[in-house]
């Protein structure tokens, strides 16, 4: 999958560098771009509700697609990837799309999951719209931060900081998903710039909405807040726990975070 970033339809992935603070695409060049680009509002969204995974699919993987040097990595593929909106979810993301219209969106990012995509055929429809491998956890290219989520599942950000009970990542939850939010901080940037340059991002609103999955997106919270320069970004987000269809929003002209739902 590369990298995680491309055009939906439209661009493949590239390979991407391991994280680097000095690498040029991080927060401040991240803040710098939604500044210029009049993006002051980003909402990351989790997905509706959704079906079980497929048994049968999940059979598949584990001769196929499951590697063995990443177990908890790939513990989330085809047959999650796969998994549709439930009749419930379906009704969520309705009830949710009335608070994401008060927003003006400019274009939308989301998971290739299809519950991910689903639910912003719902609550963003016709939206130009950008794929980010990476939001959905199978896809992130960060192992460790998998493997706790296989563990610890949904929770608040604090929740995984002060975990000391999944081996090999005791009391380091901070830098495992501090990995992923400087790995994820770098394919915002790239995406967000080609999708300007390709004119996929050309609505004048103000706003992107990011669709994908709860604990990444959190953290994907915490990354862009900080490229906003909002206060006390990490101490906001870390105590939010997202519900289905209820979105992170991230207000640079505020300069606040806040829980977005029904």
């Amino acid at each position: 999958m590369g990298n995680g970033v491309s055009l939906a339809k439209k661009k493949a992935a590239v390979p991407s560098a391991a994280p680097d603070a000095d690498e040029s695409g991080g927060a401040a060049d991240l803040g710098q771009l939604l500044s210029s680009s009049g993006i002051t509002k980003v909402v990351l969204i989790r997905h509706a509700n959704a079906a079980p995974r497929d048994p049968e699919a999940a059979a598949v993987e584990a001769g196929t697609v499951l590697k063995p040097n990443t177990p908890f990595a790939n513990a989330w593929t085809v047959g999650d990837l796969t998994r549709d909106l439930t009749d419930k979810g379906r009704e969520q993301a309705s009830a949710a799309k009335g608070w994401l219209d008060a927003h003006k969106l400019k274009g939308v990012i989301t998971s290739e999951a299809a519950r991910a995509y689903k639910t912003k055929d719902i609550m963003a429809p016709g939206a130009s719209t950008l794929i980010l491998h990476t939001l959905h956890p199978s896809r992130s290219g960060t192992p460790e931060c998998e493997k706790m989520f296989d563990t610890l599942g949904y929770g608040t950000m604090n929740t995984y900081f002060a975990d000391r009970s999944v081996p090999g990542c005791e009391g380091r939850g901070r830098a495992i998903f501090r990995t992923y939010q400087s790995k994820v901080t770098r394919e915002l940037h790239q995406l967000i710039a080609e999708g300007l340059a390709e004119k996929v991002l050309s609505g004048e609103g103000d706003t992107v909405a990011v669709f994908g999955h709860a604990v990444f997106l959190n953290a994907v919270a915490i990354a862009v807040s900080e490229a906003m320069a909002i206060p006390d970004a990490e101490a906001s987000v870390a105590v939010l726990e997202l519900g289905e269809a209820e979105g992170i929003m991230c207000d640079a002209g505020q300069r606040s975070i806040h829980l977005c739902k029904v």
